[in-house]
Parts: structure tokens; sequence; C-alpha cells
């Protein structure tokens, strides 16, 4: 997946894995359609007991996990502590500096969760940071195929591929791949705005924009 590619080369604690996969959109022509899977990205922070806390030189690769979370997160971020480990009181300590970056990121209580995990027998547990997103997924007559011979198509139907290359570009083009499993939510609308242009209206006054004079597209009278 492009997250993987993309972050593989920080650390090896960075994982991603499937979960499970929404709904294909619906497609009225029945063409191919890339389809939005849902996964895990999860990383594990280390926490160093001659600091106390956070080894925070994993701040780096922290910081684009979360900026990653911040365009393409759904849900909320996930912070799993250890329990009944050697380094209990470390970890949160570690926990809290975790919440205190992720306040200076715009990721505030409200968009996080946080519970224990077992940790006993564990010497040196990490703070588990993860989160749900979504990976644009070829269906599968359009993976690992061979081109049909296109010069012997007698029936005039569509070769097996068609609407392959359609799919593909688009699900290589989209921003968040969620937006695969059909059209996105509008935010309700400006009832001030709303106001204003009928209150316009009824005085018989444009309701659009007013342009500046510097605004206009007119040629100079000044041009021969």
């Amino acid at each position: 997946m492009k997250l993987l590619k993309a972050l593989n080369f920080l650390a090896p604690i960075l994982l991603l894995t499937a979960c499970s996969t929404v709904p294909q959109s619906t497609n009225l022509l029945g063409l191919p359609e890339a389809r939005p899977v849902q996964e895990t990205a999860r990383m594990d922070l280390l926490v160093d007991n001659d600091a106390n806390g956070l080894m925070w030189s994993q701040l780096g690769q922290f910081q684009v996990f979360v900026d990653h979370y911040k365009s393409n997160g759904h849900g909320p971020i996930v912070l799993s502590y250890p329990n009944g480990g050697a380094s209990d009181g470390v970890a949160m300590n570690a926990l809290a500096e975790v919440r205190a970056f992720l306040d200076t990121q715009g990721v505030t209580a409200r968009y996080t969760e946080e519970g224990p995990y077992d940790a006993r027998g564990m010497g040196n547990a990490p703070v588990i940071v993860s989160y749900l997103h979504y990976a644009a997924e070829m269906p599968p007559q359009c993976t690992n195929r061979r081109w049909d011979d296109l010069t012997s198509e007698r029936d005039n139907e569509a070769y097996a591929g068609f609407g392959c290359f359609m799919a593909q570009n688009r699900a290589a083009m989209i921003g968040d791949p969620y937006h695969l499993a059909g059209p996105t939510d509008l935010d309700a609308p400006d009832g001030a705005r709303r106001q204003t242009v009928l209150d316009t209206y009824r005085r018989g006054e444009p309701t659009g924009t007013q342009r500046r004079d510097d605004e206009s597209g007119a040629v100079s009278s000044s041009v021969d």
C-alpha cells in the first residue's frame, strides 16, 4: 500500500495491516472499480528509562505518522499503554508526553481514546499509537492479468480488462480512498450567508459578488 511504501524506510516499528473491506460503491455501467480497504496504521513508541519518558529520537517518525492521521485518518487515534510491565511508571510519563505532543498538533483529547494492554513479562514495553485509515484496492479482474488479443474480438464485446485503466488511474489520484465508498457528506449550509442573499434580493439589488475595477477582464483601449 502507498502508506507502507512511504513509511517503511523510517523504522521497522511502524506497522500497517489490513482489517476489513468497505462495500464496493455502486457502478451503474458494471465496470471495474477500485474499492476502499480499511487498514490499521500502528507505531510503537519506545520509552527511555534514563529519560523517564519517551525516546524522542522517534519524533520525526511520529510527526509523519500524526500528519498522515490528520489527512487520512478516520475515527480516534488510539493510545495503548502497558500494564503489569517492568517500566509502567516510565510508560505513563511517556504517555503524558504523547498527549502533549498530539495537543500541539491539534489532535486534542476529543480525538483520542486510551486503554491498557497486558505487558506482563515485558521489560521495556512501548506506548502503542494506532488509527484506522483506508487504502485503494483494485478489483481481482484487474490484478496480475494479461491483455487480451484485441485483434481477435469478433463478438464485438468488451475485453476482460475493459475499464481497469480508468479504475487504476482513479485509485492513484484520489486523496482519501475512503471517498471511493460513496459521496462525501456536505457541511451544513451557512444560514447567515443565505439570509444576506435573501435580503439583498428583496431590495432588488444584485446578489452576486461585485467586481472591483482592477478585476475587470476587458482589454485596455490603449492597446494598438
